[in-house]
């Protein structure tokens, strides 16, 4: 792929980044939202209190993180913003595992399977974000170091759906304390979401790019059909 693909590839992934940071928002947003009423205004408070420090905290801990990796490992740019993006899309997926664990308790367990197939098509289009910042110009062959770094990294976005169900499990389920996972997901994908976008604006001409938009544009349709999909799959 030329330079231009790349960039078109980093702008989808940057969609789909943005389509997961505003369903993640939108969950804590609802969950604070709830208690806004003058006889759970403690509640309130707390909510709000704890969802700032978790975005700020977040993004101050990324941050620390990405300026030890880049001053004592030498980690190049584009493997450094498919680990942040990994890790993201790991926190954000833990909730994933929150919703099959709540149907399995529910008793309803053709909607786990479905929830389960539809977040398997869903996280499809998580690759997309990991793979493209590790896209090679010119590459004429296989490269199998790449290839095995990109499932390490699949594996490290994906696999926290299943402590994400035991958690649930155990009972951790509290508006809060998910209001709180929710925040830290958002955060965390906003973060990568930035680097994605900063690498795709550079490589296809800035914001005034049209190439640009239509990558972001094809990125958040892309996520938005994946979630159309699920949501018709589940029984009224």
């Amino acid at each position: 792929m030329g330079v231009r693909g790349i960039g078109f590839l980093n702008g989808l992934a940057g969609g789909v980044l943005a389509y997961l940071a505003l369903e993640a928002g939108s969950e804590a947003s609802e969950l604070v939202e709830k208690y806004a009423k003058w006889d759970t205004l403690g509640e309130f408070s707390l909510a709000f209190i704890t969802t700032t420090i978790a975005l700020i905290g977040t993004w101050m801990v990324l941050t620390y993180i990405e300026g030890g990796l880049r001053g004592s490992r030498g980690v190049f740019d584009e493997r450094l913003t498919a680990y942040i993006v990994a890790i993201a899309l790991g926190i954000h997926n833990v909730g994933e595992g929150f919703a099959i664990a709540a149907s399995l308790l529910a008793g309803y367990v053709a909607s786990a399977v479905l929830f389960t197939a539809g977040f398997a098509i869903h996280n499809y289009t998580e690759g997309f974000a990991i793979a493209g910042p590790l896209m090679m110009k010119g590459a004429k062959r296989v490269e199998w170091r790449l290839l095995s770094l990109i499932a390490g990294l699949s594996l490290l976005a994906g696999l926290p759906v299943i402590p994400g169900a035991l958690v649930y499990y155990l009972g951790f389920s509290s508006d809060i304390a998910l209001a709180t996972l929710y925040t830290i997901a958002t955060a965390s994908i906003v973060y990568a979401m930035l680097h994605i976008n900063l690498s795709a604006l550079s490589k296809l001409g800035g914001v005034s790019s049209p190439l640009f938009w239509i990558s972001i544009f094809s990125g958040i349709g892309l996520a938005y059909t994946t979630e159309t999909i699920l949501l018709f799959s589940l029984p009224s």
